[in-house]
């Protein structure tokens, strides 16, 4: 099934909602204007009512007389659509206008004697009728009586339907504006993201490095900047990857030049120089592979096991030089936003390279501040001249392959640091060099 874009659901929701809308709009002002209606004839009628009431009367013998005619012409003429009758409760046509001639009216019997009800039924030519019927009891008079008025309500039905065919005819123009309307707001409202899919485009054919997010109004911009963020973690990946690929055609470099000038050798020891080169390059392949690994925010990693188990591995390497490794203790709700893999491999690296310049001892601190993880590796070796502290976290220097260096692999966990978001620094302590990461805490 195919999905409906963004611009065609609003359109869609919107057209259905101004219907829906307009739909009942329509209804209820053809409700209220019938109500307004049929209260302006019941109050004519009640006047009707009152007339006729004002004019009964019970004689002396006990008959039920007008003292006078309603003048309204329209009682005078037969079957004028205007009528009154004076009744028993049981049905008994007392008195009558002359509009009704031989006919009589059969409205609905009051549930409240005392109050008058209004009610529609036909009338003597089965027009439609509208009628107030009240039971009152007049002095002298032995019984109650049913006196009841009626209007034809013929010409009230017609202004309602006409009313309410303009009313529809109005709601479809207003219909069709109200769609103009919303057709312009939703290209109106949707041209910050047709702008913004220009930009991402631009990035993608290379016209542009990052998305701009000028004009693109306060709800779309942050998108901008997080499409940024994720350009931005894209280009280190990307860069770290290559860097991994150059380092480890350096690394392999050596070893290869090694076995190529065995083969032309007297090939006396071939196997043991096959054998410790073919586990130099294992070891750097393995090494870049982990480095070149994509960061995984989604995983949680304990410092203190980590920084533990890499002291007592550290102490074994670097035992014969009575070198100390040493973990302070650290809090074991210290977690790393990462994989536990990048966290031995920056920590081991930096481990190793504080063993190979410390005098006596090694030390890794943790602790956390804000939203951060902040991991100290200190040693007491001889530090680095200030200009050196920088320079050393390069690509391409190794502070094992020149005098004053104090380290291997520095470059491989500043392209782990980066990938997560961190940041590695290098300082002198004054009793030795302190190595400091800080990375995104769980």
């Amino acid at each position: 099934m195919k999905t409906l874009s963004l611009r065609a659901r609003l359109l869609l929701a919107g057209s259905l909602g101004l219907v829906l809308v307009s739909v009942l709009a329509g209804v209820l002002l053809g409700r209220l204007f019938e109500q307004a209606a049929r209260d302006n004839l019941d109050t004519q009628l009640e006047q009707d009512l009152l007339t006729v009431l004002a004019q009964a009367e019970i004689d002396a013998s006990g008959k039920l007389t007008l003292r006078q005619e309603p003048n309204d012409a329209r009682f005078q003429r037969v079957f004028s659509g205007a009528y009154w009758q004076i009744a028993t409760t049981d049905g008994q046509v007392l008195l009558q206008s002359r509009s009704l001639w031989d006919e009589s009216l059969q409205p609905p019997i009051p549930r409240i004697p005392t109050q008058a009800i209004g009610a529609d039924f036909s009338g003597p030519m089965q027009q439609p009728l509208r009628g107030l019927t009240q039971q009152v009891r007049l002095p002298r008079s032995k019984a109650p009586l049913q006196v009841t008025v009626a209007s034809d309500r013929s010409q009230l039905d017609a202004d309602v339907a006409r009313f309410r065919q303009r009313s529809a005819l109005a709601m479809a123009v207003l219909i069709a504006a109200w769609l103009a309307v919303l057709v312009s707001q939703v290209q109106f409202g949707l041209r910050p993201l047709r702008a913004l899919g220009k930009r991402v485009e631009q990035v993608r054919h290379g016209d542009a490095a990052q998305i701009s997010s000028e004009g693109l109004g306060r709800e779309v911009a942050p998108l901008a900047e997080e499409l940024n963020a994720l350009l931005a973690h894209h280009q280190r990946m990307v860069s770290r990857a290559r860097s991994s690929a150059q380092d480890l055609a350096h690394a392999l470099k050596t070893p290869l030049s090694v076995l190529h000038a065995e083969a032309d050798g007297s090939g006396e020891h071939w196997r043991q120089t096959v054998r410790e080169q073919s586990r130099r390059m294992q070891a750097s392949i393995d090494r870049y592979l982990a480095s070149g690994m994509a960061a995984d925010r989604h995983q949680r990693s304990a410092i203190a096991p980590v920084a533990q188990s890499l002291c007592r591995l550290m102490q074994r390497v670097h035992g014969e030089r009575g070198i100390h490794f040493v973990a302070d203790a650290i809090d074991a709700q210290l977690c790393f936003a990462g994989a536990a893999a990048d966290l031995e491999e920056m920590l081991g690296n930096l481990l190793d390279n504080a063993g190979r310049w410390a005098a006596h001892e090694v030390r890794i601190q943790a602790r956390a501040d804000d939203q951060q993880l902040l991991i100290d590796v200190i040693d007491d070796g001889p530090g680095l001249a200030e200009e050196a502290l920088q320079q050393v976290l390069q690509r391409g220097v190794r502070l094992d392959e020149r005098d004053g260096s104090s380290g291997l692999g520095l470059a491989i966990v500043g392209d782990i640091v980066d990938s997560y978001g961190g940041s590695l620094s290098l300082r002198n302590t004054g009793n030795g060099l302190c190595a400091s990461l800080q990375l995104p805490r769980a």
